[in-house]
């Protein structure tokens, strides 16, 4: 049938049956799941992943080149949901690996790229035609609301994990204002009614956005500088460079190993075990958040305190007592303080 022909039958045709021919060609779209379920505040943690992920597609200088927000948002959804599928697939395709790689530089954490993925299957698709139908669905469109058992596990470890982030966020908070007490900092310091009604406000209970910082402790920031790429001068690599100080039968890595990650953990506990065991005992010093740690330790370095540590580290690097990946540049940055 030629193209003329199609058009005159089209137009011929009963009003009845073009209005469901336009009705089916209606239903036949369908609306993507985004990321619009999430709130303010861990919309702007999943952006920033969004971010590192589309970088070669997003916020250019040349306009003409970004790819639609909408259609990130969708995509990133899609890489958010099904990547618990995917890991469970295949661990080490270059898939998870990229996840894993952005969701770091991106400063979040598997677990909270879990509590996203549980969150979006939680969610229910808006699959839905964007017409709504007066008809009511017959029997076989009906789906049972029943929840099936793997919704109910999947249910079960978003509760979980929301309520181990809850747990830790207190702790963190209750942290904070240990610290400041201890060093009368006015600034940081609240009153006792406000840390009681923190205390006794419910898990569950929703909160307004709001930023303040918490204690990352020193072997966290030991293994985020050691997995993250070195191209900038930090406060990390300084703080890194300290805790090596603290290891005197030196340490070797080797990025090619399949438990380096393990490794490198293991040698930020024990290095982070003995500075805050010297802080404490030679110097009278309790903190343990990795910024007040830092600031410690630089004023003992400048007061010569360190010396001995620089000088034995200093001797291992000339051995072969010490196998560190890391550029070179980046080993011996601490000297002795010549009074």
């Amino acid at each position: 049938m030629s193209t003329t022909n199609k058009g005159f039958n089209h137009q011929q045709r009963r009003p009845q049956d073009r209005e469901g021919a336009q009705r089916i060609q209606t239903d036949g779209f369908r609306a993507l799941q985004d990321l619009s379920s999430f709130d303010a505040e861990t919309l702007d943690s999943i952006v920033e992943v969004q971010r590192v992920l589309f970088s070669s597609c997003y916020m250019l200088e040349t306009e003409s080149y970004n790819v639609n927000k909408k259609v990130l948002d969708v995509l990133t959804a899609c890489v958010v949901r099904h990547f618990p599928l995917l890991r469970a697939l295949n661990s080490e395709s270059p898939v998870n690996k990229r996840v894993e790689v952005v969701v770091s530089l991106a400063k979040c954490s598997p677990s909270e790229l879990l509590a996203w993925s549980s969150h979006l299957a939680r969610d229910p698709i808006p699959c839905q035609a964007t017409k709504p139908s007066d008809t009511h669905p017959t029997s076989r469109n009906e789906k049972p609301t029943t929840p099936t058992q793997e919704q109910k596990i999947v249910d079960h470890q978003a509760a979980v994990i929301k309520h181990f982030m809850e747990h830790i966020k207190r702790q963190d908070a209750r942290m904070d204002a240990l610290e400041a007490k201890q060093s009368n900092d006015p600034i940081k310091t609240t009153n006792k009614r406000s840390c009681q009604d923190e205390d006794t406000e419910a898990v569950s209970s929703t909160k307004k956005k709001q930023r303040k910082g918490s204690v990352r402790y020193l072997h966290s920031t030991w293994f985020a500088w050691s997995y993250a790429p070195k191209q900038q001068r930090s406060k990390a690599k300084i703080l890194v460079a300290f805790m090596k100080l603290f290891l005197p039968d030196g340490f070797a890595l080797d990025l090619s190993t399949a438990d380096y990650r393990d490794r490198v953990l293991d040698l930020g506990k024990r290095a982070e075990s003995a500075v805050l065991l010297f802080m404490r005992d030679e110097h009278q010093i309790d903190s343990r958040g990795s910024s007040a740690v830092l600031k410690h330790l630089q004023g003992l370095h400048n007061a010569g305190a360190l010396n001995t540590f620089i000088q034995r580290n200093q001797r291992l690097l000339q051995t072969t007592d010490i196998h560190d990946p890391a550029p070179g540049y980046t080993q011996d940055v601490l000297k002795v303080v010549r009074k």
